[in-house]
């Protein structure tokens, strides 16, 4: 009976550690209604950052994670204040959660205003807060956090997907592949870990193992053969936070699909994804996992003409 309710519990466990898992929150420097105003908007972003950071049920992504990650991509944090452009940036982070903002005088006070936005849903709500004057910003931005916080716990539905399982996922591009030829395939997907000494190749598994499921003919790079495609890429994961027992981990995987009778470029696609688990090998894997499958999804019509 024992071994029965461990297996149990061990098969529920990841799925409820999504479910139950901390939001993950990007707070963005906030813009100000005058230049005299800029560095008590950015000194106003810190300390609501820092006070969000003591709630338990929110992860906070460190400012200089966004700022490394976002370098990378020769993104500005200036100006994301639509959600088109901030939803994106919220993608690439790895963020549920993305919050931005404005620090706007009125006579003597200055009013602090958040939007608070899904990077999943595109839903958009906002809060506020008021100071007596500019340079007095510790109390409004903790009764700010406050109402940020209570905004995630209220309409927490609001910034999460319905998941969908991966069999759906998988049933659904089969069912669009009804009546076309298949080419034969070869996956090459590099893959680390940056915060762990291994090698974790879960993109190309995943990849492998859709492509198959698909009825795709999968080519091992040993056999000699010549495929009609070749997918190469490269991927990594990093441990991100943790809280109490659970840890949470980000990927970034990237690919092209080549046609080899003439090397024309058939899709060349990226992805940033997170995960959570109780271990941060498994929450990088579920990170990479989800990343391959996303990409799966929007390759798989290109290579096969769709």
């Amino acid at each position: 009976m024992k071994s029965i309710f461990l297996f149990l519990l061990l098969a529920v466990l990841p799925a409820f550690a999504q479910e139950s898992a901390p939001l993950t929150v990007a707070v963005l420097p906030f813009e100000s209604s005058d230049e005299q105003l800029a560095g008590k908007a950015a000194e106003a972003a810190s300390l609501l950052a820092a006070h969000l950071s003591t709630k338990p049920e929110l992860w906070l992504l460190e400012r200089a994670d966004i700022d490394k990650i976002l370098a990378e991509q020769t993104i500005k944090l200036s100006g994301l204040t639509d959600p088109g452009s901030a939803v994106q940036v919220g993608k690439l982070l790895g963020a549920k959660v993305l919050v931005t903002g404005r620090l706007i005088r009125s006579g003597s006070n200055a009013i602090l205003v958040a939007k608070v936005m899904s990077t999943e849903t595109s839903r958009v709500f906002g809060e506020t807060s008021t100071a007596n004057s500019p340079d007095a910003l510790q109390q409004p931005a903790v009764e700010l956090a406050d109402k940020v916080a209570a905004l995630l716990a209220k309409q927490n539905a609001a910034f999460r997907v319905p998941a969908v399982s991966r069999e759906e996922r998988i049933a659904k591009i089969k069912k669009s592949l009804d009546g076309k030829k298949l080419p034969s395939v070869l996956v090459n997907i590099t893959e680390r870990d940056l915060t762990r000494p291994a090698v974790d190749p879960a993109v190309e598994t995943e990849f492998k193992k859709s492509l198959l499921e698909l009825g795709f003919e999968v080519i091992d790079p040993q056999s000699g053969k010549t495929p009609d495609v070749v997918i190469k890429g490269e991927a990594f994961s990093e441990t991100a936070a943790r809280r109490a027992q659970l840890v949470s981990a980000r990927a970034r995987a990237e690919i092209q699909a080549t046609r080899t009778s003439d090397n024309k470029v058939l899709a060349a696609d990226r992805e940033t994804t997170s995960a959570v688990d109780t271990a941060p090998a498994t929450a990088g894997k579920s990170a990479l996992q989800e990343a391959g499958l996303i990409l799966l999804e929007r390759t798989v019509p290109k290579i096969v003409g769709q």
